[in-house]
């Protein structure tokens, strides 16, 4: 037989072999229909310093289930527009949000990311 339909045949027969398995063998990695679908949101109230006067105000961001019991970051700057920006990071499930504080001392969360 010659070089060339060898070659042939056997990539024939890894194409079949490759289309044939499934994504969870391990090939390809994970396929779609089998990832995890994502942890269920939770509503939290944080108790956060106003940049504007100092004083508590409560600030509700929807997490994932998994980050409940950890304890998150908290870190407030000064900035250009608004009273200041504020960046909530629980750092073991990886969720972060940014919250912005307008002239009025009222908070708005701006961004999540998960």
């Amino acid at each position: 037989m010659k070089p060339w339909k060898t070659c042939s045949i056997a990539a024939a027969l890894l194409f079949l072999v490759l289309g044939a398995s499934h994504a969870d063998a391990g090939l390809f990695g994970c396929c779609g229909k089998d990832r995890c679908p994502p942890p269920p949101k939770v509503e939290v109230c944080l108790i956060i310093c106003s940049p504007c006067d100092g004083c508590p105000v409560p600030v509700t961001l929807c997490i994932p289930e998994c980050c409940v019991c950890e304890e998150p970051n908290i870190s407030t700057r000064c900035a250009l527009i608004g009273n200041g920006v504020t960046h909530v990071d629980y750092c073991c499930c990886g969720f972060s949000a940014t919250i912005r504080w307008d002239r009025c001392g009222e908070p708005h969360v701006v961004r999540t990311r998960d």
